[in-house]
């Protein structure tokens, strides 16, 4: 007996020195080449513009920060940005040009789900990764495996915790829904996943099956407001990015409301916190990070993002970072670590198999320590912590259960 024990524990260590060993003569391996090249497809014109450019200065951030602390095994990393337009058919046209014509190792974004939607199936035909930074429709990552991935929680997980602490917080027993029926991840918030958040904390929608609509960037909401006012709810959700949002908040502050309003992560785009004034104030919505939460990881994130914004996009962007450019920069330090696992060469003639060791490698990347990532779970989406956010003082400010 103790014989046999003995053999399964040699061989036991003789795989595991194996499985070392391997590890350490891919990390040891050269890198081809002058630079190393990854590819960013984001929206920096069209009406994602303004967190498109943020997630690009938050991608260059984290190259600076690679290359200035000696690059990759003294190899530059060289990020080439790329403007969907915030359009999925642009998206999918970004994606095959740095593909195929920039060669690059692997993609940062797209931005909006539906970009995702059109290139993730894409991404599967070329075999090349894309690390989304925004996207959170939920199945979007599962229905297109392997190669796509997205760093960024499910609209569903923060829908969830936003819920339970607007309950607690407003005694919330009632509530209608307003959304858009044109963007895609608005469309789910409004029409999957808040009904089933609501549901699942028991409060009663009193627009049933039958949400208030609009449709991305209108400028009136009178004709809905007037709706939502009159079925007086206690509080109000919304499917809506960040500037319908505040368009829907400020009318319906005009007609008289005062019920509470909240939402999931996509309304944190833009300022409305900032410049929408007492209005706004005691709206709710969750994420995976903001300022008021940064660790000392994160403040270096902070200080690199600044740097950069002072020469990228001219200076436009002089506020303090939201989580999408953190996404974007925990993205580019992810393929860095599977670049330096996995024995990427960098070689012309190795390009297709240095791809797929870096899908291959995030695929079981669990244990990441980013600002706000940890790595992907078994479908590709992020692991991440949810945090609770309410508008107050100017800004969103962590919650804390009353």
């Amino acid at each position: 007996m103790d014989r046999k024990f003995r053999m399964i524990m040699l061989v036991l260590f003789c795989v595991l020195g194996l499985t070392f060993l391997g590890q350490e003569l891919a990390s040891a391996q050269t890198i081809a080449g002058k630079e190393i090249r990854l590819g960013a497809a984001l929206c920096v014109s069209g009406h994602g513009a303004n967190v498109g450019k943020r997630e690009a200065i938050g991608a260059q951030a984290a190259v600076d920060v690679i290359n200035e602390a000696g690059s990759i095994k003294g190899v530059s990393l060289k990020l080439y940005v790329e403007d969907t337009a915030s359009n999925p058919q642009e998206a999918v046209n970004v994606v095959r040009k740095l593909t195929g014509d920039q060669k690059v190792l692997a993609i940062i974004g797209p931005h909006y789900s539906s970009e995702a939607e059109a290139t993730f199936p894409l991404g599967n035909q070329l075999k090349i990764v894309q690390i989304c930074v925004a996207s959170s429709k939920p199945g979007l990552s599962a229905a297109n495996r392997p190669y796509p991935f997205r760093n960024t929680l499910t609209e569903d997980k923060i829908a969830d915790a936003v819920v339970k602490e607007f309950k607690k917080r407003y005694n919330i027993k009632k509530v209608a829904i307003i959304t858009d029926i044109k963007d895609a991840v608005s469309k789910s918030v409004g029409t999957q996943v808040l009904p089933e958040a609501y549901k699942a904390n028991g409060i009663e929608i009193i627009t049933g099956s039958d949400p208030v609509t609009f449709q991305t960037n209108d400028t009136q909401f009178t004709a809905q407001i007037t709706k939502l006012k009159a079925m007086n709810p206690d509080g109000v959700g919304m499917g809506a990015l960040g500037p319908d949002a505040l368009n829907i908040i400020t009318e319906a502050r005009r007609q008289g409301m005062t019920q509470p309003f909240m939402s999931t992560a996509p309304i944190m785009e833009g300022n409305m916190a900032e410049i929408g004034g007492k209005a706004v104030e005691g709206t709710f919505s969750g994420t995976i990070w903001q300022v008021s939460v940064a660790t000392p990881e994160g403040q270096k994130f902070i200080d690199a993002y600044k740097k950069r914004q002072k020469t990228m996009y001219t200076n436009q962007y002089t506020e303090i970072p939201d989580y999408y450019p953190v996404n974007a920069y925990d993205g580019v330090f992810m393929i860095v670590e599977a670049i330096q696992k996995m024995g990427v060469t960098n070689k012309p003639e190795d390009l297709a198999k240095d791809r797929e060791k870096i899908m291959k490698y995030l695929t079981t990347l669990k244990d990441f320590k980013g600002v706000a990532s940890r790595g992907f779970n078994d479908v590709g989406d992020g692991l991440k912590d949810v945090h609770v956010f309410e508008i107050k003082g100017g800004g969103w400010q962590p919650v804390r259960s009353k």
